[in-house]
């Protein structure tokens, strides 16, 4: 792959920076060896396709990408791409696929697909038979009731409205709805699927380069030092995803033929651990201050729509159980080595570091800006004092 087409999808538009983001991401020009595996990519060009793609290469596998041919066109240009639509109703875009691709044996197709779930059971039903392992990006959005810690893959699903008979009409429900339709096309055509339930990734690339609501307010608080407001919870735990891990746990399963349903995310952790990872990663804090919940709620300071990785409700939360992942191989790499490729991936989006969080120009909120949180921190210190 061309280096420079690579940086472009990075926060298009910005200067090179000292940092290198093929470097980070682990991106290679050349494919050093091969299995003679065929991997069949739909999408591969979005927010995690790039290190989907990369990963399959670096381990060998013969990779072709199946999208629109809309998002980073620039990417892996020298790989075979079949363009399709499948959001063109009565399998439209699939059925005009080229029979040489349709008639191919596919080692590996791995999907990421969170639109219409009809797009999911269409692609199942034109090539049903013509892989030999199927993986479906997932979320733990799929399951019901979120009343309880530590949620296995065993418990119950979304109950689902009737199924829909279009593409339109599976884009009409929710997100969560929407991928549990999926899961069920999934189980109910095939078997030889792996499907990975993930949880809040994070990754150097961002979901979206154009919207600050995607950029991680943790690391690059941290990265930019000073004073910084925490809250101080009881019980208070984080858990998310690395994106890198997800992808070495997909290569492994397809590796060892490894099929069914995974929750995938780091195991629940205290707040606290996620803050000293934070700390090393970055060496910038000056000094910390812990202040009371129920102090910076009554400032303003709400849970999860204001302060990331704080929600007491749900209880499942940050509680979802990933040891049959990790029975399976799964591991999640270092919080640290995560937030590290976070903030090189800021850093390179935004090499002036000008992100501003608080209220937006639209008036919704993002966080709390510098402002706000120096004025809280001065209050809280008053308060103590009293």
């Amino acid at each position: 792959m061309n280096k420079r087409d690579f940086i472009k999808t990075i926060g298009a538009g910005t200067a090179f920076t000292l940092l290198n983001p093929i470097e980070a991401l682990g991106f290679t020009d050349s494919i050093k060896k091969t299995n003679g595996k065929k991997v069949l990519i739909l999408g591969g060009r979005g927010f995690i396709g790039p290190t989907i793609v990369q990963s399959f290469l670096d381990n060998g596998y013969e990779v072709t990408l199946l999208n629109r041919n809309k998002t980073n066109t620039h990417l892996f240009k020298e790989l075979p791409l079949i363009i399709c639509d499948r959001e063109k109703e009565n399998k439209a875009g699939l059925r005009a696929i080229d029979k040489k691709y349709k008639n191919t044996y596919w080692d590996v197709v791995v999907d990421t697909w969170q639109k219409s779930s009809k797009a999911v059971s269409d692609f199942l039903e034109e090539f049903k038979g013509n892989f030999g392992h199927y993986h479906y990006i997932s979320t733990i959005a799929v399951y019901d009731d979120w009343n309880k810690k530590f949620i296995n893959e065993n418990e119950a699903l979304n109950p689902l409205p009737k199924l829909p008979k279009s593409i339109a009409e599976g884009m009409q429900h929710r997100y969560a709805i929407r991928k549990t339709f999926a899961e069920e096309a999934i189980q109910e055509q095939i078997t030889n699927y792996t499907i990975y339930r993930s949880h809040g990734m994070r990754d150097f690339r961002s979901a979206n380069t154009i919207d600050v609501v995607d950029e991680p307010f943790w690391p690059v608080r941290f990265y930019r030092g000073g004073e910084i407001l925490l809250p101080n919870v009881k019980n208070h735990h984080m858990q998310v995803l690395d994106v890198k891990s997800m992808v070495d746990f997909i290569i492994h399963c397809s590796n060892k033929k490894t099929y069914g349903a995974f929750n995938i995310a780091c195991q629940p952790t205290r707040f606290k651990d996620y803050v000293s990872s934070l700390i090393h990663a970055t060496q910038k804090p000056e000094k910390l201050h812990w202040i009371d919940g129920e102090f910076l709620i009554e400032n303003g300071l709400i849970p999860y729509k204001v302060v990331p990785f704080w929600r007491p409700k749900p209880i499942a939360m940050y509680y979802f159980n990933v040891q049959k992942a990790i029975e399976a191989g799964f591991v999640h790499r270092p919080l640290v080595d995560m937030i590290k490729d976070q903030i090189e991936g800021y850093k390179y989006r935004y090499p002036k570091d000008d992100v501003k969080f608080g209220k937006q120009a639209d008036g919704s909120v993002k966080c709390y800006s510098l402002d706000k949180e120096k004025e809280i921190i001065q209050k809280w210190l008053a308060h103590q004092k009293q």
